[in-house]
């Protein structure tokens, strides 16, 4: 008997695409589905306890020597991306020293936020350490906040500053940035590549099924996170993508290549792949 496949997922509506097909049941796949934060995804699968999953990029950089990317899938923005936000009280050029939080769920964008602040705005604030999930607004004694996922959709313009950090990334190096890949545990690879390219192709087929959708979704999806209709339909057609295209593996190379300089990041992974089908 094959084994059944556990496959990661992010428990925010930036999955929908992606995995709504098989939701529905429109596209079969052989596969266990485990939600979670993109943190909690990230240790499942370093563990073993997930054989493929949607992984934060940074996750991949860290670990790329047990992980093979999945083609042509991610979540990413070619500009805006509205559910990756850095809110303030205080313009972006003054957060020098003030108190600032991150979000413990999305180890990518913590790396991209100092790495905008630095080079952008030549700012290094003090950055707080993270002990629960970062869901509403800071007290008033911190100066700014790290926000992701549906949380920061609703939590849009409710400090005086905000900056997107796909807005950012693209403003600094006018590329697309990946916020997140797929890949699978090279081990499980190894030794199960049939049920992993069948497992990639139901993904690929249910990211065309459900991007021919996006309205269905966005009906289905609104009243879940609290926001209209109309706001749901230009994040998930507009602002988001998931694709993996030459321009995304040059951005996150970039990425990668940008946080060695800074002393983050030992050294600058190869991006490796499953074979071709």
């Amino acid at each position: 008997m094959q084994p059944t496949v556990t496959l990661g997922r992010v428990a925010y509506i930036n999955c929908e695409p992606v995995y709504y097909g098989i939701e529905q049941g429109a596209i079969p796949a052989e596969c266990r589905i485990v939600d979670g934060t993109p943190a909690e995804l990230n240790r499942m699968l370093r563990a073993g306890e997930l054989d493929l999953s949607v992984i934060s990029a940074i996750e991949y950089a860290h670990h790329s020597d047990r992980y093979l990317i999945l083609p042509n899938l991610a979540i990413g923005s070619d500009g805006p991306a509205e559910s990756v936000l850095f809110l303030s009280r205080v313009k972006p050029g003054d957060l020098d020293g003030k108190p600032v939080r991150l979000s413990r769920d999305s180890l990518t964008s913590v790396f991209l936020v100092k790495l905008l602040l630095a080079k952008i705005f030549g700012v290094r604030p003090r950055f707080l350490p993270v002990e629960a999930e970062t869901t509403d607004l800071p007290q008033e004694d911190v100066a700014g906040v790290l926000m992701i996922g549906d949380p920061a959709l609703r939590a849009k313009g409710q400090f005086p500053f905000t900056l997107d950090l796909g807005q950012g990334w693209k403003e600094l190096t006018g590329l697309p940035f990946v916020f997140a890949v797929w890949a699978v545990r090279r081990d499980f690879y190894r030794d199960h590549r049939e049920e992993t390219h069948r497992l990639y192709r139901a993904l690929l087929s249910s990211k065309r099924y459900s991007l021919a959708r996006l309205d269905e979704i966005c009906e289905a999806v609104c009243q879940r996170v609290e926001l209209d209709r109309d706001t749901c339909a230009i994040y998930l057609k507009e602002r988001l993508s998931f694709d993996l295209t030459p321009r995304h593996l040059q951005g996150l190379h970039l990425f990668f290549t940008l946080l060695e300089a800074e002393g983050q990041l030992a050294s600058v992974p190869s991006l490796e792949f499953i074979d071709a089908m």
